[in-house]
């Protein structure tokens, strides 16, 4: 694994880990969400999962971790995206793209606009910015952040979150013909499940909604059964050429 640095639409430095085999001809892209960083323990242990199978790039967002600027909470980090899957395409015939929380959201709205992903996965992905329930002082809120903080947080650099956003849920009304598999925890307590059927219901086929009964908010999902997340993914981006154009795949809850 080695990191290497871009440049994005406006001159901000984006930093990824890439990790590679040189025969592999497919790759996924990982966005983390809000306060967390691709060298995070969840985001290295799930890269490494998924490396068994295929290459991965796993990006900082802009004002986190090693990536210059300031977070824009969904208003400008689609075109960072763009700029990893630009590069990416560079290297794979076959890239598939996967968001976590506000990573959902940005990567939702960049492939509604581009297309040009093989597969979307997002991961407690919000319906609507404005509509996230922000209950961060709740006493179960809290004490679940602290068991969560790292030292990332010393490297977040939060911008206006007032800045106008697309809504995921009316961005992947414009995604046509790449499969888009949706997973939500149904304990998220930072976006409500709600959020993850709202996305699905807009989105057009092929899609799948997967509810973890017991999971908690984006990458917790996969640390609390990290063998079911991985194999879910996998599957999915397995069978992404053969489900184009089939029905939609029904809610698994």
């Amino acid at each position: 694994m080695f990191e290497l640095k871009l440049k994005t639409f406006d001159g901000t430095q984006i930093a990824f880990n890439h990790l590679r085999r040189k025969e592999r001809d497919e790759v996924i892209i990982i966005c983390h969400g809000f306060c967390s960083a691709k060298d995070n323990g969840p985001f290295l242990d799930m890269s490494r999962d998924f490396f068994t199978h295929m290459d991965v790039i796993n990006m900082d967002q802009r004002g986190h971790g090693n990536s210059s600027g300031f977070f824009s909470f969904s208003s400008q980090e689609h075109g960072d995206i763009r700029a990893v899957i630009e590069f990416a395409r560079t290297i794979y015939s076959r890239v598939h793209l996967m968001g976590f929380s506000l990573g959902a959201a940005s990567s939702a709205i960049e492939v509604a606009e581009s297309g040009n992903v093989a597969s979307l996965i997002l991961v407690s992905p919000p319906a609507d910015f404005v509509k996230i329930e922000n209950h961060f002082l709740d006493r179960n809120i809290l004490s679940y952040g602290l068991k969560r903080f790292t030292f990332h947080y010393f490297k977040l650099r939060p911008g206006n979150p007032l800045q106008k956003k697309v809504k995921p849920s009316e961005a992947v009304e414009r995604i046509n013909n790449i499969p888009l598999l949706v997973i939500h925890g149904e304990k998220d307590r930072i976006i409500f499940p709600w959020h993850g059927r709202e996305v699905y219901l807009h989105a057009n086929e092929p899609k799948k909604l997967v509810i973890f009964d017991k999971g908690e908010h984006a990458e917790a999902i996969y640390e609390e059964n990290p063998k079911r997340f991985i194999s879910l993914c996998l599957e999915w981006t397995r069978n992404a050429s053969t489900i184009r154009g089939l029905d939609d795949c029904p809610p698994i809850i």
